[in-house]
């Protein structure tokens, strides 16, 4: 357990904050870019402040604070125009380094805007997002990680918003066990009360169960243990009774690339790649980003794609029940069930706590390198650095973790239930909608190119690329 001291230190995202200074040396999502194609003014919220996105007719991105310094008028209601954002009120327009480059209602000799200024950031597009930066000058490189620009892919895009701390959507990135219970038993329990729970084997409720039993069954447990690398950690785990050499043990899985990405790769020979993103906004709510790229092979005929297509989810349905039914919802009602901040005084960890405890001194030491003057992981200064960064980790290692899972998938478990999602389920519904992807703004392209996949024999993730 931590002290409250501890907790505070852990959990604050404010200005002034040693974990909001540290938050403050990266780069941060606020916006899907699709968003703005329907409003180009959009207020936004990120590490406890209040700004105003805009982007001009100019096509320029602007992020300013949120009240004018004429008469404080929320810009949010601002007027975009060719070079600028004019407020609504009266007419004083700031450009996109937030300098007021218009007084029209003053004098025309008058000099008074060159003295006014409101506070801004940058800001910049990347992968179907935009990226702001809110800490010291000299800005870092903004990393340019593989599924953002990877070639080939069918982007989509889906956010929630929750009213939690981000340390609690960390704690669980770090949680490789919680899937047991929470994709399994959970999973189960919840399909039971809503009179859908079936017995087919290729679903991950069943999947997922059947391992735990087969676990309790021969007298073993989970193990697991941190894997650190440049860009963050990797999760080990293994069943007690395996082998040691297993790659899930000496490489690990699914990198957390500090502070909050959460990759599912990289070296994945799948079709379904995808990232998990916790965003800060504030002390007491995070912005939580599933951004998947799937890589069907080029003989399927993917679409061409303009833009990615932004869909945000509430957690309650039409009539105010939590929605539990598919992995994410899932995990994200383990994250905000814990409350708005976990109180940390109060817990008990245990040792499948292992890796949560690690990425919490990994944290922990990061902003103590920041408090020293230093620069944390991830900050990239030079530009060959930030071209598909985690990419550097082993590929051959990790993919080999990957196939490996899939080798031993026939006597322990059916991971691959992903490659059927075009597929019917025993309950009558597809295998997709078990998942956050039924979900995606194109979902009927995304099952057609999964049946297409199929069809040409490209589905199975053994074979995918």
């Amino acid at each position: 357990m931590l002290t409250q001291e501890e907790n505070a230190l852990l959990t604050q995202v404010g200005p002034g904050t040693p974990g909001g200074e540290l938050l403050r040396r990266y780069w941060h999502p606020i916006l899907a870019s699709a968003t703005l194609d329907d409003d180009p003014v959009q207020a936004v919220r990120i590490l406890s402040e209040d700004l105003v996105l805009f982007r001009d007719r100019s096509r320029r991105l602007g992020l300013v604070a949120k009240r004018c310094a004429h008469r404080l008028m929320d810009l949010q209601f601002g007027i975009p125009e060719e070079e600028g954002l004019r407020c609504g009120y009266h007419g004083w327009m700031y450009d996109t380094s937030g300098a007021c480059v218009e007084m029209p209602l003053e004098p025309p000799d008058s000099t008074f805007k060159a003295k006014v200024h409101v506070t801004a950031y940058p800001v910049q597009e990347l992968g179907g997002l935009v990226w702001a930066y809110l800490g010291p000058e000299p800005a870092p490189l903004l990393p340019r990680w593989d599924l953002l620009v990877k070639e080939g892919g069918f982007r989509q895009i889906i956010g929630h918003q929750l009213p939690c701390n981000w340390l609690q959507v960390m704690d669980n990135r770090a949680d490789v066990g919680h899937s047991i219970y929470l994709h399994g038993r959970f999973f189960q329990y919840t399909l039971e009360k809503e009179g859908k729970l079936t017995d087919d084997p290729r679903s991950r409720y069943n999947a997922g169960a059947a391992n735990q039993a087969s676990r309790l069954a021969r007298g073993v447990y989970p193990k697991y243990e941190p894997r650190y690398n440049q860009f963050g950690m990797t999760k080990a785990y293994l069943d007690s009774d395996d082998d040691e050499s297993n790659p899930t043990w000496t490489v690990g899985v699914n990198p957390v690339l500090f502070p909050y990405l959460l990759a599912f790769g990289p070296g994945r020979r799948t079709i379904r790649q995808t990232y998990q993103l916790g965003v800060p906004i504030d002390d007491t709510h995070t912005w939580h980003l599933q951004y998947f790229c799937y890589m069907f092979p080029p003989e399927v005929g993917v679409p061409e794609q303009e833009s990615v297509p932004y869909q945000e989810v509430p957690l309650q349905d039409g009539n105010g029940k939590y929605i539990l039914n598919n992995v994410l919802a899932q995990d994200m009602v383990a994250w905000y069930g814990q409350g708005e901040i976990a109180d940390r005084t109060r817990e008990h960890l245990a040792s499948s706590d292992t890796c949560v405890i690690a990425y919490r001194q990994m944290l922990r030491e990061q902003i103590q390198i920041v408090r020293d003057g230093g620069e944390p992981i991830n900050v990239f200064r030079d530009p060959a650095a930030i071209e598909r960064p985690e990419l550097a980790l082993d590929p051959k290692e990790i993919d080999r973790v990957s196939q490996e899972n899939v080798d031993r998938a026939g006597s322990k478990r059916d991971p691959v239930y992903r490659s059927n999602f075009h597929q019917m389920s025993k309950g009558g519904w597809l295998y997709l909608d078990d998942d956050i992807d039924r979900y995606c703004p194109d979902r009927d392209t995304v099952v057609e190119l999964y049946r297409r996949a199929d069809e040409l024999g490209v589905a199975d993730v053994r074979r995918a690329f």
